[in-house]
């Protein structure tokens, strides 16, 4: 005959808590303070922290994306159609105003500031002035006119 045992709820109780406990006397090794310092990589120096005034929040703000404007493109377009006049027109007179307001184009198609646009829109509008003072028929008066609003509207 096979004998039976009788379990009760306490002694279930206590051979789980026994399990838990043996469980819990398992922890991991303590290293010392050397090999510990061994095992971590090096880490590297924090840099300075600078002091941000009162109210100003420590994240950097978020790069804004230059858009072109509505002034600016009508300058970049008054300038491209003055180059397109410039190289129409013969001499060489007019190479260095020609190839700074191409780079200047250039420019201000990658970084959308049309500061050059001004700068050297105005210089070719007295140049265009001028040639139509010499000959009437080889610069329109739209052009100038153009030109001139587009410098004066930045």
């Amino acid at each position: 005959m096979a004998k039976t045992t009788k379990t009760t709820k306490s002694t279930t109780a206590k051979e789980s808590s026994a399990k838990d406990a043996n469980t819990e006397k398992k922890a991991a090794p303590v290293k010392s303070a050397a090999s510990a310092k061994k095992a971590e990589p090096a880490k590297k120096a924090a840099p300075a922290k600078t002091s941000t005034p009162k109210g100003a929040t420590s994240k950097a703000a978020p790069k804004k994306v230059a858009t072109k404007s509505e002034p600016a493109l009508k300058l970049e377009k008054a300038c491209k159609d003055a180059v397109a006049k410039l190289q129409k027109m013969e001499g060489n007179q007019y190479k260095d105003i020609l190839e700074k307001l191409e780079w200047c184009i250039g420019s201000y198609n990658y970084d959308k500031n049309p500061e050059g646009l001004v700068q050297y829109g105005k210089e070719a509008s007295g140049i265009l002035k001028e040639a139509r003072q010499k000959a009437p028929s080889k610069v329109s008066q739209k052009l100038i006119e153009d030109l001139d609003k587009a410098i004066a509207g930045l």
